[in-house]
């Protein structure tokens, strides 16, 4: 039963993400690879750990922890998924090339829809990648932010690194 609790938990994740997605990923099963899970029906937490890989459609989040935090009515509030590092890759749109994005720590907020990449973030799609301490990208506004996080006072990356690619002759504008 609790394993059935905590795959119908991941099974929100997908739910929660079709802004990002091609719009037929929403429509794919979901599939769960992990060592264990753990459901805490209580504090609506469902917890993945050892090699884990979720995938639905397009979409592909990978780490040694993911942790699915859902509301009481069982959507999908916060996701966080740990490694070395975590990662995740979709497809935002039909033609479009993959959007990659790493860190060890990767979180999703599905309320606001962003997704935070922490610690050695990097975040990339047809050769123009963001680096950083962390990179964050709002997936509705269509906003990148990147730098160092709050309080790492040396540690970690000092500096953003960005590459931009030209756009090619003939090539319309990605901001439709």
């Amino acid at each position: 039963m609790r394993c059935v609790k905590a795959i119908l938990a991941a099974a929100m994740l997908g739910a929660s993400l079709p802004a990002m997605a091609l719009p037929e990923d929403s429509e794919q099963p979901i599939r769960i690879q992990a060592d264990t899970a753990r459901l805490d029906e209580r504090r609506n937490v469902a917890v993945y750990t050892g090699d884990v890989i979720i995938t639905q459609g397009s979409m592909r989040l990978t780490g040694q922890e993911v942790t699915l935090t859902t509301d009481a009515d069982g959507a999908v509030t916060k996701v966080v998924s740990k490694g070395s590092p975590a990662t995740f890759v979709q497809t935002p749109q039909p033609g479009q090339t993959p959007v990659n994005g790493r860190g060890r720590t990767i979180e999703y907020h599905a309320t606001d829809e962003t997704v935070v990449m922490i610690d050695n973030a990097h975040l990339e799609q047809d050769g123009n990648t963001f680096q950083g301490d962390y990179v964050s990208y709002d997936v509705a506004r269509q906003v990148v932010d990147a730098g160092r996080t709050a309080g790492a006072q040396g540690t970690g990356q000092q500096r953003i690194e960005m590459v931009i690619q030209p756009r090619r002759r003939n090539e319309p504008a990605t901001n439709e």
